[in-house]
């Protein structure tokens, strides 16, 4: 895998192009879940949000992060309207974590590397997978009896959907390629959770940053991230 990564490093026409594809493919399916499911809602909101945020976090570009943390906030309240508790915590988390880790890291970063033209930032490529697997075991059992006091719905799924976020999130915060595998779980589990409680629109966002998941992480493992959208 790392050679394939290796050869594709000195062909950037055709990442470049994969980019393009990808972002298309992101932005018709969000539209044409608006043009099915309303435009007027919060779920639409969120999943535009959410769209424009993934697509520069994929490229690792800092201007992610205003677009990431307002729909966090509109996430959250979506989550708390459909009882989907781990979902509403996990929103929260990612809000506060963009401010308390993330904006710090990346902007660091960048400092450290001198930069002070480009939004490209330094990926980290190791991971202690251990300590991983154990993060998301306790924050899922966590999460499962929070939900469960508060009477949520798709406890199971949820909480174990939701510490595979967090602790995703964790890592992206810290530049971490492999959070992008993380991701990936996160997403076609939350594609089940939000069809099954009435939201399609929300579940077209997941749909798009499974998508994205992708993307990221063949992207961030290039050490190279200034390709087009």
């Amino acid at each position: 895998m790392e050679k394939m990564m290796d050869n594709l490093k000195d062909n950037r026409k055709f990442i470049t192009y994969f980019n393009i594809v990808i972002s298309l493919a992101m932005v018709v399916l969000t539209f044409n879940g608006s043009m099915e499911n309303g435009w007027m809602t919060l779920a639409n909101l969120v999943s535009w949000l959410g769209l424009v945020g993934t697509i520069g976090l994929a490229h690792a570009k800092t201007w992610n992060f205003p677009f990431n943390m307002t729909q966090n906030l509109f996430a959250t309240i979506q989550a708390f309207r459909s009882a989907l508790y781990g979902d509403m915590f996990m929103s929260a988390f990612y809000f506060l974590s963009n401010i308390f880790i993330g904006l710090p890291s990346w902007l660091g970063a960048k400092k450290d590397e001198g930069d002070d033209s480009s939004g490209d930032i330094k990926i980290v490529k190791t991971t202690n997978w251990r300590d991983i697997i154990i993060a998301v075991v306790v924050g899922g059992v966590v999460l499962g009896v929070i939900s469960y006091w508060m009477g949520g719905q798709y406890i199971i799924l949820d909480a174990f959907n939701n510490s595979t976020a967090i602790v995703a999130q964790v890592m992206q915060m810290r530049r971490n390629r492999n959070s992008w595998w993380l991701w990936g779980l996160t997403n076609v589990i939350g594609v089940i959770i939000w069809l099954g409680v009435g939201e399609p629109q929300m579940a077209v966002m997941y749909i798009c940053f499974a998508l994205n998941s992708v993307r990221g992480w063949v992207n961030w493992g290039l050490g190279q991230t200034d390709f087009e959208a």
